[in-house]
């Protein structure tokens, strides 16, 4: 089967200018390649500040690459722009982070959904008023709310409004931008459950950002984790969250809070320090200034992606399921 998204070396810097010592590079991408299959749903999943938003708008080529490729649906749209990428906007959609900043307050909701359908000249009027109702029963909205503003609904039917517009132009890939962590707890789940409803139903592939593991969980199939830029570590949900081969990605789950002190590790890896600066990136393994496991090999190559028994990847020149006991440091 072919890839649905091909990421190549994907590489994001921004150049900046830093008082009197002159311009600095911040790598907010660096590196970072994977593949999406038709129908799957990746998360990608990290610490703030690393780099998930940067990647995911730079596939959905909301920013220029600075190096690196990305092919969707076997085309390379890497450096296409204006009306060569118009065509591939339609199977390719985006859901923000914030419903209510991702929509025109000025417009009503039926004009907000409509937009892609009169960008792409999908049908008259009646066709369009006729589409735009489906979409809003798909996710759960009344035709009420056809001639309301975003500002008279709830941040989660906010949100269900952002994914009709995104499904409007029957997309094959959708990029959730960490779509409900804006939301309650209890919004949040009735939103994941209608993504996952929809990926069923219309057979959709997700690129799901998120830093909520267990949201992760419940909707991935396979989950991806960044680094200051880079992927560190990457296959099954199960495998990756159920036995972690990175530091990293241990680091991420113990932290997850668990309600029944029983259940909790006493050999918890706890994080010291802040993530590096990405203008300013250590040597090696960026992970290495806070890593219990870092050697002077760590602190000096850096580690690629390599394939483990088991299938998944991870960038580790130590990884947990080696059973290896933390370096002195």
């Amino acid at each position: 089967m072919n890839n649905l998204l091909e990421v190549r070396d994907l590489t994001k810097h921004y150049t900046s200018r830093h008082g009197f010592a002159g311009k600095r590079v911040v790598r907010a991408v660096n590196g970072v390649s994977f593949e999406i299959a038709p129908g799957e749903a990746l998360g990608l999943v990290g610490e703030s500040g690393c780099g998930k938003s940067t990647l995911g708008r730079c596939i959905a080529r909301l920013y220029n690459v600075t190096s690196g490729s990305v092919t969707f649906d076997g085309t390379d749209i890497t450096r296409l722009g204006g009306r060569a990428l118009r065509p591939i906007r339609a199977g390719l959609q985006m859901i923000f982070q914030d419903p209510y900043a991702s929509l025109n307050p000025r417009r009503r909701v039926g004009e907000i959904i409509a937009e892609p359908l009169h960008v792409h000249h999908r049908g008259n009027k009646a066709a369009m008023t006729a589409r735009v109702a489906s979409l809003l029963s798909d996710v759960g909205l009344g035709p009420e709310a056809l001639t309301r503003f975003p500002h008279e609904f709830s941040g989660g039917q906010r949100q269900r409004i952002g994914i009709a517009r995104a499904l409007a132009l029957d997309p094959k890939l959708i990029i959730a931008d960490e779509p409900v962590s804006a939301l309650d707890v209890s919004v949040q789940a009735q939103i994941v459950n209608l993504l996952a409803d929809l990926q069923r139903d219309r057979g959709l592939a997700y690129l799901f950002i998120a830093h909520d593991l267990g949201v992760v969980r419940q909707i991935a199939d396979r989950v991806a984790v960044m680094y200051l830029g880079g992927i560190v570590e990457i296959g099954p949900v199960a495998s990756v969250f159920g036995s972690p081969a990175h530091p990293y990605t241990r680091a991420l789950l113990d932290a997850v809070p668990v309600a029944d002190p029983a259940l909790t590790h006493r050999d918890r890896i706890r994080l010291a320090g802040d993530p590096p600066n990405p203008a300013n990136p250590p040597s090696g393994c960026a992970f290495h200034p806070r890593c219990a496991w870092a050697t002077a090999e760590c602190r000096t190559v850096k580690p690629l992606l390599r394939t483990l028994a088991d299938g998944r990847e991870t960038a580790c020149h130590h990884p947990l399921t080696a059973r290896v006991e933390p370096a002195d440091r």
